[in-house]
C-alpha cells in the first residue's frame, strides 16, 4: 500500500532521523519540505517500510529515499510515484544515498549512470580558518543577475532562485564577478554551502579558498553545524576544504536511475 504523508507523520520521521547518514533526506523534511511531496510504503499490517520523496522547482527530478524496513522495496515505490508525478517512459530520477543503502538498492535500480561517491565534510576546527580577506565581498540584490548567469555558466547542479534569499559572497575582478559560493540551507539548526566555483581565468589564484573560508566562517555565525559536499573525485577541493579545518563525516553517492 502506498500512500502520501502527513505533516505530523513526517514530524515523528523527523524526531527519530539521523541527519549525517540521511542528509538529504533530513532537508526534505525542514527546509525544502514546502516544495516537497513524501509517499510512504506500507506493509499489509499498515507498518511503514519507506519512504520516496520528490522536490519540485529544480532542473531535474530530485527524489530522496528514507528506507524504515529491509522489506521496503524501491523498484515499486518508484513505479508508483512515476505515476503520481505523470513522468514519461525512461524519465531520469537521481538522488543522493549513503554507502550502505546504495549496496541495497543497486539490484532495484536501472543506472542511468554510474554512482558517483560524494562526501560529506563538517567544520570541525574553527582555529585554522584564515582572517577575512578585503576581497571578498557579501553580494545583495544588485548582483542577483550576475549571480544567477554565474550559476550557468559553472553548470552548478542543484542552484535554484530561492538560494538568492540566502546569503552570497564572492570576489570581483574589472567589473566581473570572477568568485562566488553560497548557500544550500542558512539556518540555526545548520548551514550547508553550495554553488561555490571561480572562473577557470582566474583559478590557482586562492579565490575559491578565500570564498569558501567567508561562507564557514559566516555560517558559523549562526549555527555550530557547517556543512557541504565535495565529489570523491575533486582531490584538489577537498584538500582545500580539510586546509580550512573541514573533516569526513558520510561516504555517500549520487545516483542518477531510468524511472
Amino acid at each position: 500500500m502506498y500512500r502520501k504523508l502527513t505533516a505530523a507523520e513526517l514530524d515523528v520521521i523527523l524526531s527519530s532521523i539521523n541527519k549525517e547518514q540521511h542528509f538529504l533526506y533530513y532537508s526534505y523534511l525542514t527546509f525544502r519540505r514546502p516544495n516537497t511531496v513524501h509517499y510512504g510504503q506500507y506493509s499489509d499490517q499498515g507498518e511503514l517500510l519507506g519512504v520516496l520523496a520528490f522536490l519540485s522547482g529544480l532542473p531535474f527530478n530530485a527524489f530522496s529515499v528514507y528506507p524504515v524496513q529491509q522489506s521496503f522495496c524501491l523498484s515499486s515505490m518508484l513505479a508508483f510515484m512515476k505515476d503520481e508525478l505523470h513522468l514519461h517512459n525512461h524519465a531520469v530520477g537521481s538522488f543522493i544515498i549513503n554507502e550502505q543503502e546504495l549496496q541495497v538498492f543497486a539490484s532495484q535500480l536501472e543506472f542511468y549512470s554510474p554512482p558517483k561517491k560524494l562526501l560529506l565534510m563538517k567544520h570541525i576546527h574553527e582555529d585554522v580558518l584564515p582572517t577575512a580577506d578585503k576581497h571578498v565581498m557579501h553580494l545583495g540584490p544588485a548582483h542577483f543577475q550576475r549571480i544567477e548567469a554565474k550559476m550557468n555558466e559553472l553548470q552548478t547542479m542543484a542552484f535554484s532562485k530561492e538560494e538568492l534569499q540566502n546569503p552570497f559572497y564572492g570576489v570581483m575582478a574589472q567589473d566581473e564577478l570572477i568568485a562566488v559560493g553560497g548557500y544550500h540551507i542558512y539556518s540555526e539548526d545548520y548551514v550547508e554551502l553550495g554553488n561555490i566555483g571561480t572562473d577557470v581565468a582566474w583559478r590557482r589564484n586562492g579565490y575559491g579558498k578565500k570564498v569558501c573560508a567567508e561562507l564557514t566562517r559566516q555560517g558559523h555565525a549562526i549555527s555550530a553545524n557547517v556543512y557541504l559536499n565535495v565529489f570523491e573525485e575533486n582531490v584538489g577541493a577537498i584538500s582545500l576544504y580539510q586546509s580550512l579545518g573541514y573533516e569526513l563525516i558520510c561516504q555517500q553517492y549520487i545516483v542518477e536511475f531510468i524511472i
